[in-house]
């Protein structure tokens, strides 16, 4: 069908003749590929080849031609035989719900293309998509647009979980104007992730040439398009701008020559010269309209007291006046982020101080349409404070539950410390933030002048149990106890949410400090309540600090059966508080599921629950999340993944100096440095973990740290070492101390490792001795990878304990079927791969990613780093990074011994 087009309105006059399609109507997009594209073979034959990408990341800035690419790759995937969805992404696809079902009718297109049997049941569920995209045998790829519009924790994660179960025949690509979350760094070290960056984008010369004679058909001589290509430097979205102005003009060379100068002060001229050519009704839309992120055409009449928006609309989109369209309807469309900065910039300098009315009218209208986020940032942007807080606050209870964090503190942040302090309840709703954001500091200050203001005793309750949770959350134990016993009897029965708040900071408290059954008596008096749980995160909290006294009393039954049940409960679309309740619910059940050994599922439910952990979890949970995926990374043979994960938990302390956390992450490396035998760096790391060990003090014994301290980590150093004298006698007492307070898991780590040291000072029966004993009480609970953990040196004694041990009466206690697997796994050995230079020799493709050998390929054909970079669309900076992990693995010393060492292994032809 022909496309339907329209006069423009009264007053408003044609702009230059069209030169580019209009953006496409859906968020599903058709196939077809407009002539006005420049063919980008090179780059679209780079993604075409990439068959061990499972990601393709277009980065840039807008105007660089992003979208232009992908579609120019997608029309090459359908024609190469690939299912292709495509989906264009704004804002409103931060609700989860929203993203799955766009995905969802997208996904099932797809199917039916490749299936006439295919079906899709209406209201498919996250995870029933996920497994849906997982065995979907056919090839196909899958194209995210504007993939910068998402921020949301929720869709990240689960962008996060696709690519996880990608298979080996499907093919994400994004592109965006910024690096998403979503853990690219794992995909980048497997050689999974091919990165093209502005630099690849640009257009070259002979690009520019043919964009403006033969696909504009602009009579432009070399020389003036060479100095419209040095001026723009390449940038696509200014090329485009010059090629809209010189369609409507004669004097082309005098045009050309007449301008020079950044990107930016060019694409500026040039809307301006455009933005002249409109008539004064169509300018006067154009500026008012420009303060909207979105607009439609009542929001449009609303802002500018016109009745004829839709008409406009329709004018400025088909004449393409950067006005693309922004939903599924073509109801919803947006200015191009360049044009609408100029406007908002010519509408400040014409008409001072009048985008903050036009900001009210927005607001007003998005307030009567019950929508009131939009309304709150333009009230926000129109500088009316006080009208934003009354919205901010008949909402904040929607806003937290539904978790919108960043949202609410990049409201607060623009908000002065003024109007906040007229508003207490507002300003303790910002404490809360603040707290979620880890910045506990500016939270306590705030609690601080609410306690000291004695505005009303509900409101001095609220402050205090807000006190309570952050004591909790920074390791201010003792304090949290005290606290949390004075204020737990002066809560009123129907606040359900502090009383939450205060029993769970308060049994977590109890827990840490060894009053297990004060804690149990103050979750059992929660339950016992007569007001019924309302918050199905505060419940999970309180299961997960259930799950982790039975694993530190040194049980593995009960946690799993409890944890499993919660894990399993009702969550729908988790979002905000309950699926950081549900995350709590994960990663104490993957602590379990480790212990016994039980690898593949703890893996599977820390994908899920890590970005969670990552944004608002507590101490206990960054630490848990990250050193279980380390470890687990490490089995997989992944060191690079694993050093990352360090690297980022690490980095996760700093930021809000929590000390512990960044300590747990120096005895990780110390313990594998230890086991691996580098007993230097060993040495090294658990000095750094040593210099970050405030948080160790009698009677407190945090759970993600119960088998792992300074204490222990020297340990198994100073077995290693062979430094025993005393040692034994300093283990003995700290398994009595742990077994006095029932921490009976701490009391089996100390064991295994008396049962080492006794071994190695050559007190065989000794260690035999302690060995047993330690293998019969992990044998009733099922405790494998306290023993695997400890590498070589609990393998050897095992096998020669096993040796020595043969008959039943030797093994009496230990269960049968618990020491046989575990024999046998000692025997077979982890499925480690070397990740040091010298034992990779016999491993060869498997110590290097993929990417890495991609580099040493390019390398062996003589190619210098910037050539590698060209080629593989990587940065300068990035190839060198590679090129000293392939020294290190390889053992080798530069380039050419680097290649001599590959092709004597066979790594490269």
């Amino acid at each position: 069908m022909a496309e339907r087009r329209r006069r423009p309105p009264a007053g408003a006059t044609p702009a230059a003749p069209e030169a580019q399609p209009r953006v496409l109507p859906s968020k599903l997009v058709p196939s077809a590929v407009s002539a006005s594209q420049i063919e980008r073979q090179a780059l679209v034959r780079a993604m075409l080849d990439a068959s061990a990408a499972r990601l393709i990341l277009v980065r840039a800035p807008a105007g660089f031609g992003k979208t232009t690419l992908m579609r120019q790759y997608r029309a090459a995937a359908v024609e190469a035989g690939r299912g292709v969805l495509w989906l264009n992404l704004d804002s409103a696809d931060n609700d989860i719900q929203r993203f799955v079902a766009h995905l969802d009718a997208g996904f099932a297109m797809m199917e039916a293309e490749a299936s006439e049997h295919a079906s899709r049941t209406a209201g498919t569920v996250a995870s029933e998509l996920i497994d849906r995209i997982a065995s979907h045998p056919h090839p196909f790829l899958v194209i995210f647009d504007e993939f910068e519009a998402i921020s949301g924790a929720a869709v990240l994660n689960y962008v996060q979980q696709i690519l996880e179960v990608l298979p080996p025949h499907g093919t994400l690509a994004i592109a965006t104007r910024v690096l998403p979350d979503i853990g690219l760094g794992r995909f980048r070290m497997r050689g999974q992730l091919l990165e093209i960056g502005p630099a690849a984008l640009r257009f070259s010369l002979d690009e520019a040439t043919v964009f403006l004679r033969e696909k504009h058909k602009l009579p432009l001589r070399d020389k003036e398009i060479a100095t419209l290509h040095r001026c723009t430097e390449g940038w696509v979205a200014a090329i485009y701008l010059a090629s809209l102005s010189l369609h409507s003009r004669t004097d082309h060379a005098a045009f050309v020559f007449s301008f020079s100068g950044t990107n930016r002060d060019l694409a500026q001229y040039l809307a301006e010269d455009i933005l002249a050519r409109q008539s004064e009704a169509c300018r006067d839309f154009l500026l008012q309209t420009s303060v909207l992120d979105k607009l439609c055409a009542p929001l449009c009449d609303a802002v500018t007291g016109r009745d004829d928006s839709a008409a406009m609309i329709e004018y400025l989109e088909t004449t393409n006046l950067f006005l693309f369209r922004a939903d599924d309807d073509g109801s919803w469309f947006r200015y191009h982020a360049l044009f609408a900065s100029f406007l908002r910039d010519r509408l400040e300098r014409r008409q001072p101080g009048s985008a903050r009315a036009l900001h009210r009218a927005a607001a007003g209208w998005y307030g009567a349409e019950g929508r009131p986020i939009p309304a709150i940032e333009h009230l926000l942007q129109a500088g009316a404070e006080e009208e934003a807080i009354a919205q901010i606050g008949e909402n904040i209870q929607t806003l937290q539950e539904t978790g919108r964090v960043r949202l609410l503190m990049r409201w607060f942040d623009r908000i002065s410390y003024e109007a906040l302090a007229r508003h207490p309840r507002l300003e303790l709703a910002y404490a809360w933030t603040l707290t979620l954001s880890r910045r506990y500091a500016d939270a306590m200050r705030i609690v601080k002048r609410v306690l000291d203001s004695g505005r009303g005793e509900l409101l001095l309750i609220a402050a205090e149990t807000l006190r309570i949770v952050v004591l909790a959350m920074t390791d201010r134990v003792e304090e949290c106890y005290e606290a949390g016993l004075s204020l737990i009897d002066r809560l009123p029965e129907d606040q359900t949410f502090l009383f939450e708040n205060v029993t769970n900071s308060l049994a977590y408290s109890m827990v840490v400090t060894s009053r297990y059954d004060e804690a149990r008596g103050v979750l059992s008096r929660a339950m016992q309540r007569e007001a019924r749980w309302r918050s199905t995160a505060m419940r999970s909290i309180a299961d997960a600090i259930e799950g982790n006294i039975d694993l530190m009393q040194g049980r593995l039954g009960n946690p799993l059966a409890r944890l499993r049940t919660a894990a399993e409960r009702e969550w729908g679309n988790a979002s905000g508080t309950a699926a950081g309740g549900k995350a709590s619910i994960l990663i104490a059940l993957a602590s379990a599921l480790y212990e016994n050994d039980d690898i593949d599922e703890a893996e599977h439910l820390l994908v899920e629950a890590l970005p969670y952990a990552k944004g608002t979890g507590s101490h206990d949970s960054l630490i848990n999340s990250h050193i279980l995926t380390a470890r687990i990374a490490l089995l997989r043979g992944d060191r690079d993944l694993w050093a990352r994960t360090l690297a980022e938990l690490e980095e996760l302390g700093l930021n809000c100096a929590a000390t512990r956390v960044v300590c747990s992450a120096w005895l990780e490396r110390a313990r594998v440095a230890t086991i691996k035998g580098r007993l230097d760096m060993a040495e090294e790391a658990l000095h750094s973990a040593s210099l970050n060990a405030d948080w160790v003090r009698p009677g407190v014994s945090m759970h993600a740290n119960d088998t792992d301290t300074p204490f222990i980590a020297g340990a198994r150093l100073r077995i290693a070492k062979g430094d025993c004298a005393g040692l034994a006698d300093a283990l003995l007492a700290e398994i009595e101390q742990a077994k006095a307070v029932q921490r009976h898991r701490r009391a089996l780590k100390l064991s295994i490792l008396l049962a080492l040291c006794l071994d190695r000072d050559g007190r065989q029966a000794e260690a035999f001795s302690a060995l047993k004993e330690a293998l019969r009480s992990a044998s009733h609970e099922g405790f494998v990878r306290m023993f695997l953990d400890e590498g070589d040196a609990m393998r050897q004694l095992m096998l020669r304990w096993s040796a020595r041990n043969q008959d039943e009466s030797a093994t009496r206690g230990i269960g049968g079927r618990f020491l046989a697997a575990l024999l046998e796994k000692m025997r077979d050995g982890e499925p480690e791969r070397p990740a040091d230079g010298a034992a990779s020799a016999e491993h060869g493709a498997d110590v290097l990613s993929g990417r890495e050998l991609q580099v040493l390929r390019l390398l062996a054909q003589g190619m210098r780093n910037k050539a590698i970079a060209a080629k593989l669309f990587l940065s300068e900076l990035t190839v060198k990074s590679h090129l000293r992990n392939i020294n290190a693995k390889l053992g080798a010393h530069g380039r050419t011994e680097a290649a001599a060492i590959a092709r004597k292994r066979g790594l490269i032809d």
